[in-house]
């Protein structure tokens, strides 16, 4: 741990400050990533699965501003045929239209789609790959909106070693963008479709072997019926957590915003419950599976955009959580690691109970649901989100930060640090104990503090 000297500490009036400890450079790099994407606001997409062929005429400016104010940051493109001029120029008009409203886009173009030929009982890239990658540079490798380009979905063994080399192929030909690819979720026994032997294996050897600049994933376990598909949601965001973390790279999670299978449809609970517990497990990013119907079949219903080209009230959950989630908190959680993720009173997925420490010593009623995330910046600040971890019922809860000098500090309407209370607390106390803020937090509800104290600054910064 670092203990950095400040002329408070020479004239012996030690504060949080002089104690701030050292952030780990894999952790460290988690956060310069993100903050590489450009955004100012955290990462917020969704599964297009449109094409210009079959749905241009809904690609209009009216359609780019609905991104925008649902609250999207960083959008996929429909796919397109890039040896039509007037598609290409379309997709050029979207990124224009995205860069006047501060999004970025995902291109989905069909030359940068990871590829391989079987050569010799091998999957590998085809010797045209590349080029396919410089037309599309050419294309819209100058625009300011253009994130990266989408490269693919859920390789399985056979593909990885290819689908990996296209990633480092696109990373080796503009360092710049910052190229899209989903990996499988785990459950038990997936890891010979992927081909490894453990998860933390095939993660390490993706974030290796690709040079990602992220890697991200979808689970939608959590909206089967009851909870058990809860144990595989938390399992997946701390495997991806700790690797993310272990590899120095963001991790983004897809959750589900259309009922399929046996999916129930999301509610606006489930929405809010969904994202706030994705960014409290650590998560830089969040996807929604999907946004368009586009049309009819098996029986996926309720998306954002239904099959006739009407928002539904998916979408409205969405919008309404997104754009709070980016009044309050902006680019907050782009500048932020986490360091720790517990749970009140049972953990799920491997997780860990919560058990006091420096920067938060009491959450109650024990008995009461919660998720608790810690956080820290480039400077060595502590931040706490604490989620009401249920997606039925509404909680009174309140949290202690220990010490006689804690201090904790909130965020407005307008995204302005303040000190006091969250939005969503109801009064507050201090005692021996230390600071103690109760809150009314209905479901997946959440409050965010950065919180000071010699206590919490002296807490070393590491996963766990």
């Amino acid at each position: 741990m670092r203990v950095s000297l400040c002329l408070t500490c020479l004239t012996g009036a030690m504060s949080a400050a002089c104690l701030a400890a050292e952030v780990p450079p894999s952790m460290r790099a988690v956060i310069e990533k993100s903050a590489a994407f450009g955004l100012g606001r955290y990462p917020i997409s969704f599964w297009s699965y449109t094409n210009l062929n079959e749905h241009g005429q809904y690609m209009d400016e009216a359609e780019v501003e609905e991104w925008a104010d649902a609250g999207f940051t960083v959008p996929q493109s429909p796919s397109f045929d890039p040896t039509k001029p007037e598609q290409v120029a379309h997709i050029r008009q979207l990124l224009d239209w995205a860069q006047a409203r501060g999004m970025k886009l995902i291109v989905c173009d069909p030359r940068t789609y990871a590829r391989w030929m079987d050569r010799e009982g091998t999957l590998v890239v085809p010797d045209d790959y590349a080029a396919g990658i410089q037309a599309a540079l050419r294309d819209f490798g100058d625009h300011p909106a253009l994130f990266g380009f989408h490269v693919g979905d859920e390789p399985g063994a056979a593909e990885k070693d290819a689908f990996f080399s296209c990633l480092r192929m696109q990373k080796e030909l503009a360092p710049a963008l910052h190229p899209f690819a989903n990996l499988l979720p785990h459950f038990p026994g997936i890891e010979e479709r992927a081909g490894t032997d453990t998860w933390p294996n095939y993660l390490d050897e993706f974030s290796r072997e690709s040079t990602a600049d992220l890697v991200s994933y979808d689970c939608y376990a959590q909206m089967n019926p009851g909870q058990a598909g809860w144990q595989d949601y938390y399992r997946n965001l701390r495997l991806y957590r700790e690797a993310s973390v272990r590899n120095g790279i963001p991790f983004w999670n897809t959750v589900l915003s259309v009922g399929h299978f046996n999916y129930r449809c999301p509610s606006y609970d489930d929405i809010r419950w969904q994202f706030n517990t994705t960014v409290a497990s650590g998560a830089h990013g969040v996807l929604w599976f999907f946004y368009y119907m586009r049309e009819p079949h098996v029986n996926y219903r309720l998306s954002p955009v239904d099959e006739h080209w009407n928002r539904t009230p998916t979408y409205d959950s969405i919008r309404r959580v997104q754009r709070s989630f980016n009044r309050f908190y902006g680019d907050l959680f782009t500048r932020l690691v986490s360091t720790r993720v517990t749970f009140s009173p049972d953990p799920f997925g491997g997780g860990a109970a919560f058990t006091p420490n420096g920067i938060v010593s009491r959450l109650q009623p024990e008995t009461t649901p919660l998720l608790l995330g810690e956080f820290a910046d480039l400077e060595g600040r502590r931040y706490v989100m604490l989620v009401n971890n249920s997606v039925t019922d509404n909680a009174h809860v309140s949290i202690t930060f220990p010490g006689a000098d804690a201090r904790a500090f909130s965020y407005d309407w307008s995204g302005h640090e303040y000190e006091g209370n969250a939005y969503s607390a109801d009064s507050s106390a201090r005692d021996g104990n230390g600071l103690t803020i109760s809150h009314f937090l209905a479901p997946g509800e959440e409050a965010v503090y950065r919180v000071e104290s010699t206590s919490a600054a002296a807490e070393p910064i590491a996963v766990q």
